[in-house]
């Protein structure tokens, strides 16, 4: 009597069911990928944000006055409040100066894709993807961290 051996190896069925289900699999983590790049994005940007908001409250309880600004078309407002909150004078630091960390180096960017800080005259502001207009481009990589930003000897905030 003859044995008969199973060859070894899978089928052709077995194989392309099993990269269906693997590619099934990967379409559901692609979009939970997405979501989550998404949503951390945007809590960088609100984070952010706040940081700003809360060195203008510093600097506004011991200066006794907000950084002005009002031109929304570039984001000139945006490094001239930035860098009024950044300033600590070399031989009379204010309490508390600098308000916000001085190696915060963001670049600007008037890209609807990208999320942005924008100064309304009073606060910061995000400007979400989708949204006209020009402020500070959000990195979530942190490459917008530095070197602390060198002021010129005659520098005075507004």
């Amino acid at each position: 009597m003859k044995k008969f051996q199973k060859a070894a190896g899978f089928t052709l069925v077995e194989l392309v069911v099993t990269v269906a289900i693997m590619g099934f699999i990967a379409a559901i983590g692609i979009v939970a990928y997405s979501k989550t790049i998404h949503g951390v994005r945007k809590s960088v940007a609100w984070d952010k944000t706040e940081i700003l908001n809360l060195g203008l409250k510093k600097y506004s309880q011991m200066v006794h006055d907000i950084p002005t600004a009002a031109d929304p078309a570039s984001a000139d407002d945006e490094f001239l409040v930035l860098r009024s909150l950044q300033w600590k004078h070399p031989t009379d630091p204010s309490v508390g100066a600098p308000y916000v960390r001085p190696d915060y180096n963001p670049v600007a960017s008037s890209s609807s894709e990208d999320y942005r800080i924008r100064w309304n005259g009073f606060v910061f502001e995000v400007l979400n993807p989708g949204v006209a207009g020009t402020g500070l481009l959000i990195s979530d990589t942190g490459s917008d961290i530095t070197t602390r930003y060198s002021f010129p000897s005659d520098y005075s905030p507004e």
